[in-house]
């Protein structure tokens, strides 16, 4: 235990000159102040931190932090959102990919934790089903109200000959620091199924990529499981009368970092 005292005093009706050395020689007046002396005196406790300990929430719980937890830092992802399913199409049919979920870090103390905190991760957003229909929106994480992450936005579902958005990210969640989910890619349709294109991507997330693009060679999707908030692919569907359902979105993720005291 260190107790510090401290002063703090201000000068009272000071003037004085100076002399510079050169061509000429101002006078330097000081400015008066009042006198005002305020005295304190507080008291610091160290605090050794020799351990530190993770947690890691994949699925929904509760968090109960580790005894001798000082502080902590909250790290949250929402979920990504699906990719958007495509019509029929003798050409190119292409859904849009899925937004990638939004990420959020807080440092928190042991008071604010408590003794406990409710974790929630946000749902994967679901796949657009056959057609054109939109993937599902990417549900938010949460410990708390202490660190939000915010879910990403379904990708649009694909048309034939026509362009179609991808997903929007996550937005700005709670936390010290923000990261914004990464929009998916749009989907681009076409009567012909030459040349090819591929359709929208998964947006990445803060822990990787989402799902890649499905390369124009055949029909089908992309889950979004590479990363935590990552966004799935649109479903593709290339000289075929089928439609093509989207892939879904990959589910958020906490990771929590204790720094203890034993």
């Amino acid at each position: 235990m260190t107790t510090v005292n401290a002063v703090d005093t201000t000068l009272s009706g000071q003037t004085g000159t100076g002399t510079f050395v050169g061509s000429s020689s101002p006078t330097i007046t000081s400015p008066s102040f009042s006198t005002n002396a305020t005295f304190f005196s507080t008291t610091i406790t160290a605090v050794p931190i020799d351990k530190v300990a993770i947690q890691e929430f994949t699925s929904s719980g509760t968090y109960t932090p580790t005894s001798g937890m000082v502080f902590c830092i909250i790290e949250c992802v929402g979920g990504g959102g699906g990719g958007g399913g495509t019509a029929q199409s003798s050409g190119q049919g292409q859904g849009g990919g899925g937004g990638a979920g939004s990420y959020a870090r807080k440092i928190s103390t042991a008071a604010t934790v408590g003794a406990s905190q409710t974790v929630t991760i946000g749902a994967a957003g679901s796949a657009g089903s056959s057609g054109t229909n939109a993937g599902g929106n990417g549900g938010d994480t949460s410990v708390g109200s202490i660190c939000i992450g915010k879910g990403g936005t379904g990708g649009a579902g694909g048309v034939v000959n026509g362009v179609v958005a991808g997903g929007a990210g996550g937005v700005a969640g709670t936390g010290d620091f923000l990261i914004l989910g990464q929009n998916g890619d749009g989907g681009s349709g076409g009567t012909s199924a030459s040349p090819y294109s591929p359709a929208g991507g998964g947006g990445s997330s803060h822990f990787g990529p989402g799902a890649a693009s499905l390369a124009a060679t055949g029909t089908g999707n992309n889950a979004g499981t590479a990363a935590y908030g990552g966004g799935g692919s649109g479903g593709l569907s290339l000289s075929s009368t089928a439609a093509v359902g989207g892939g879904t979105g990959a589910k958020g993720v906490v990771v929590i970092t204790e720094f203890i005291a034993s």
